[in-house]
């Protein structure tokens, strides 16, 4: 096993604030991206406060890499990074090398993915578009890897918990945060929209 690399969570944040995100994403993906804060929240979170970032480790719907690169700059000993568009894994790989580490990137449906890992990351999409695809997320990642991190709307949290006990699984811990999400589609009204979420880790 890897060991963590003493990275502050202020450190993280301004780093993965420096990474490149899809300025003309698709809205029937919600390529929505996950800002810096929450991301070096969740991924201090997973590895700073239960240490589950020192194996393997897997982002589902990866975007331009964020959360997988974190990972890779706290000293997961291996990270994959996998989505379904193209064009975001082609910055998650100039992201990489910006960020000067090694990730494994992959093209794929998230049902395409083989193997099992040690703690699976994900900002997945929240459904709002395409209705359940954040439970289809939630239901890979507790086939890959018996710990989860994952963001999801506040509004689902009841949801959310009974979801995940009938899969018989544990809500370990949620953190709330807010969520600022830059202009990137029409109907947004504002220069940021702000998004109520939850930050979970989830055991088996």
């Amino acid at each position: 096993m890897a060991e963590e690399r003493a990275v502050s969570r202020r450190q993280l944040e301004i780093q993965l604030g420096k990474l490149k995100i899809l300025q003309t994403p698709e809205l029937r993906l919600e390529q929505y991206p996950i800002s810096a804060k929450v991301a070096a929240e969740l991924l201090h979170m997973a590895g700073f406060e239960h240490h589950d970032l020192q194996g393997e480790t897997i982002d589902l719907g990866t975007g331009t890499g964020r959360l997988a690169i974190g990972a890779a700059i706290m000293g997961s000993k291996r990270v994959v990074g996998v989505d379904i568009d193209d064009r975001s894994i082609s910055l998650a790989r100039e992201n990489a090398m910006m960020a000067g580490v090694q990730v494994d990137w992959f093209v794929s449906d998230i049902k395409e993915v083989a193997g099992r890992y040690d703690t699976v990351i994900m900002n997945p999409p929240y459904g709002t578009r395409s209705p359940h695809l954040d439970v289809r997320f939630l239901e890979r990642a507790f086939e890959l890897a018996p710990v989860s991190y994952s963001v999801h709307k506040s509004s689902t949290r009841e949801f959310l918990r009974r979801f995940v006990g009938k899969r018989n699984r544990k809500v370990d811990a949620v953190r709330s945060m807010s969520l600022d999400i830059p202009h990137l589609f029409p109907f947004h009204n504002k220069k940021w929209e702000n998004v109520e979420v939850d930050l979970y880790r989830i055991i088996s």
